[in-house]
């Protein structure tokens, strides 16, 4: 069923709670979800950077890692993503992460 329109005052409201509550999220040092998937995506990529750069291989860690980032392959596919540009996507991420823990 399509949503009625929304009107210019209802949509300054809602800009306006938003922006509230943003600010209340940084008053009280509260992270939004956003930054929160976003760490742990990096540490998803530094850790799997870690454990290929690994003189001595974690088992159990390998294959958490293969099975998260398989995970996240399958994930993208079912969005609707291409295989091969949504595994490209996937490496140049992992290459980047690879990067800044060699650094």
């Amino acid at each position: 069923m399509p949503r009625a329109g929304s009107t210019e005052p209802q949509r300054k409201r809602h800009q306006e709670r938003q922006r509230d509550y943003r600010k209340r999220l940084r008053d009280e040092r509260r992270p939004e979800a956003d930054a929160v998937d976003a760490a742990l995506a990096v540490a998803l990529c530094r850790a799997a950077a870690e454990q290929k750069a690994a003189e001595v291989k974690d088992a159990a860690l390998k294959a958490f890692l293969t099975e998260a980032l398989s995970r996240a392959r399958r994930e993208l596919l079912g969005k609707g993503y291409d295989r091969d540009r949504a595994t490209s996507a996937i490496q140049r991420r992992l290459a980047r992460a690879a990067l800044s823990v060699t650094a």
